[in-house]
Order: structure tokens, then sequence, then C-alpha cells
């Protein structure tokens, strides 16, 4: 790569990131809506319900999806130079996504006793129901999102992204000043969904990526193929991201839940800014892979080294302040202040993992989902073990140990995988040779 070559690579990720982590800012934002106007207004047990159905709907939404969106990031990211292949595999994509939606919907709202069973609640189960309904239209926009995201551009990823998290927000806010049955906030995400895959498709039909008329049947045994093989990882890994709340709502109580969800959105917030660094550097590690160039990568996990831990450290005390002052000033004494332990626990594991966690979708890119699933099967693993051991006795404080473990036990692995499969030994950040990529 010549040095203006490089000098204009460096400038585009630049702005990628920087407008991957304007959506992720207003992710945050929209996080800390929801919960505080939520915990202010109605009280920890309505905020518990309602992360009882986001945590339902995450984990059913990888389902939903099989997966296929992880197929059409890869195959937009490798058929740049080929528009017709790119759009019939696009098209063959979407509907199956569509498919898949409707179906995973049904069975979510029949199985409505199932939850009511699971919590002891029929609040939460029917809340769990009416977020159902927007898994109808969820695999659509992860496919059509993911495929923006393969073709890099990062500009309209992050819109579509940042309107998605404000008009869940939107309307759950609204839903908690009026009077109506909190169990409604639950539909924002079909009205999300719903106005975030218009504003995708038309996008994508502007630039002609769903035109023609190839509907891509050979692109179906390669969707469910290497979609089949990526679920276990992207399924995990949501389900690690909801699997404390789970816990907590099954063991415990909604209280607990609401408690624990105001406390952990200040974590996600932080987990989401790494979030946006994996989003922007998961392509250039497809690519690194498939033309054999691992310069790059290794210079970004060299910043990485350097700069995320102290940066995370930061963030994480910044965020420990604006607790106290939330705790204080805004919900003092409805039992939020009993979230700060866990909140530091989980701080501290994300805190001791940050350096490596942008580059956690490495066997995917390089073409080893099944490792790649391996890798969040200790996450998550680890996580239950350690959660189902530890919240019947230390509570909230329990979930959140099993949050840390299992993450720390992920980048474990990575460290392990990445040098055997891929030839790259990520603690020293060098090559050992070809490796099995």
């Amino acid at each position: 790569m010549g040095a203006f070559d490089a000098l204009t690579a460096n400038r585009k990720l630049s702005r990628d990131v920087g407008w991957t982590l304007g959506s992720f800012v207003v992710l945050t934002i929209s996080g800390l809506a929801i919960n505080v106007i939520v915990a202010v207004v109605r009280g920890a047990e309505d905020l518990g319900v309602f992360n009882l159905s986001y945590a339902v709907y995450i984990v059913a939404s990888q389902l939903a999806a099989l997966g296929i969106h992880y197929s059409v990031m890869r195959s937009a990211a490798r058929l740049q130079s080929d528009a017709a292949e790119r759009a019939a595999m696009l098209r063959c994509a979407a509907l199956l996504a569509a498919a898949l939606g409707i179906t995973v919907a049904l069975l979510v709202v029949a199985g409505r006793p199932v939850f009511e069973f699971a919590f002891g609640s029929r609040q939460s189960a029917d809340a769990v129901a009416a977020a159902g309904v927007g898994l109808t239209l969820f695999p659509l926009n992860k496919v059509l999102i993911g495929h923006i995201n393969g073709l890099r551009h990062m500009r309209m990823f992050a819109t579509l992204q940042a309107t998605r998290y404000v008009l869940v927000a939107a309307w759950v806010c609204l839903i908690a000043f009026s009077d109506r049955s909190f169990v409604v906030a639950s539909y924002a995400f079909i009205v999300a969904e719903s106005l975030t895959t218009a504003a995708a498709l038309l996008y994508l039909w502007q630039l002609g990526e769903l035109r023609g008329p190839d509907w891509g049947r050979r692109w179906v045994k390669r969707h469910f193929d290497f979609g089949l093989r990526s679920l276990p990882s992207g399924a995990l890994l949501e389900f690690n991201s909801r699997v404390d709340v789970l816990l907590i709502g099954v063991l415990l109580s909604e209280r607990e839940v609401g408690i624990y969800s105001f406390a952990s959105m200040l974590y996600d917030g932080i987990y989401h800014v790494i979030a946006m660094l994996r989003v922007n550097i998961t392509p250039m590690l497809v690519a690194a892979h498939h033309d054999g160039d691992w310069a790059e990568c290794q210079r970004l996990l060299g910043v990485s080294q350097r700069f995320v831990m102290p940066g995370v450290a930061v963030l994480s005390l910044v965020t420990v302040a604006g607790y106290l002052v939330a705790v204080e000033f805004f919900v003092g004494g409805k039992g939020f202040e009993e979230g700060l332990v866990p909140l530091l626990v989980l701080l501290g594991g994300i805190t001791l993992a940050s350096p490596l966690l942008p580059f956690d979708n490495l066997m995917l890119a390089a073409g080893f989902p099944i490792l790649q699933s391996l890798q969040n099967l200790v996450l998550v693993s680890a996580s239950i073990l350690v959660g189902t051991t530890l919240v019947p006795v230390l509570g909230i404080v329990g979930a959140a140990l099993g949050v840390a473990s299992g993450t720390l036990c992920a980048m474990a692995a990575l460290t392990a995988f990445g040098r055997r499969h891929a030839g790259w030994d990520m603690l020293r950040n060098s090559r050992i040779g070809s490796g099995h990529a």
C-alpha cells in the first residue's frame, strides 16, 4: 500500500469511526433516557418489566436472524467489485429474513404462557409478547444494515442504528409519562423496526443494491450454511448480553431486574463504545484474511493495546461518578443505590478485557464461524455457571460477577484461537507464520 493510499484509508477509517461513535453516543443517551425516565416516573418494577421483555427480544432476535446477516456482511465485503452478484445475494437474504422474522414472532407471541411461568409475572409475559411483534421485521433490518456495513457505508450505517435507538427511547418515554399500562412500552420495537427498515430499503434501492431480475436462489444454501455456522456465535453473544437480566428475572424479582438494569445501562454504554470499534474493524479483518495482509490490523491492535484500556478506565470513573449523582438527585429512595457494587464489578471486567474486545470477531472474519461460536460458548458458559452459583447467594452482585468472568474467559479463548488458526499472537501482536487461515 502506497503512502497516499494509506493516508486515504486512515482518513476513511477515522471518518467511519467518527460516524459509528456518533451512533453509539445516541445509543448511550437513549439508554440513559429510558432508564432514568422510567426509574423516576414509574419505578424499579416497571423498569424491570421492560428490561425483561427487551432481554427476551434480544435473544429471540438472534434465532430469527439465523446468522444470515453475518453471511450478508461478509459477502458484501468480498463482492465489492461484482455489483450484480452482490445485489442477487442481498435480495435472496432479504426474502429469507422476512420469512424467518414472521415465523419467530409468531412463536414468541404464542409462547406467552411459558414466559409467565418462568418469570412468575403476567405483566412481564404480556410485555414479552408485545415485544415479540417487533421480531417480524428485525431479521430483515439486520440483513439490510449488515449489507450496508459490509459496503463500509458507515455514515448510513450509523444513521440507521441511531434512528432505531431514538425511536425506541421516544416510544418508551412517551408511555412512561402516560397512564397506560407499561406493557405498551414494549411495542417500541415494532415501531422502531418498521421505520428503520423502510429507510434502509429506500437507501439500498437508490444504490441499486436491490434491483434486478435475479433473486439469487443459488445463495439460499450459502446463506443458510454460513448463517447456521455463525448462528451459535451471534446467538450466544447476544444471549450473554442479557443472561444476567434473565437470571435475575427467574431467580429474583422484577424489582431487582430494574435496579440491576439501571446500573448495567452505564456499563452497556461503555461496551458499545468498544463495539463501535469492532464494527469498523471486522470488515478489515475479513479483507486481511482474504488478502493475507495483516499489517493494518496489527497496527490497530497496537493502538488498542496502548490506548483503549486507559480510555475505558477513565470512562469507568466518570460512569461511577454519574451513577452516584443520578442515585442522589434523581432516583433517591427507590433502592437504586443497591446497583453500585454490581456496576463496579462490571466496569472492572470490561476494563481488563478492553484491549482485545474490538477484535473479538476475528474467527468469524477469518472464516471460522464454528470457532467463533466456541469462543462465545466459553463466554456464556462462564457467565451462567458463575451467575447461577452466586445470584442466590450475592443477589445482583452475583450476576455482575458472572458477566465479568465470562468476558475474561472469552478473551483468553480469543488469544488461543488467534494464535492457532490465524497465526496471530495477539498478546505480543506478532505474526507467527501463515497459521491455518
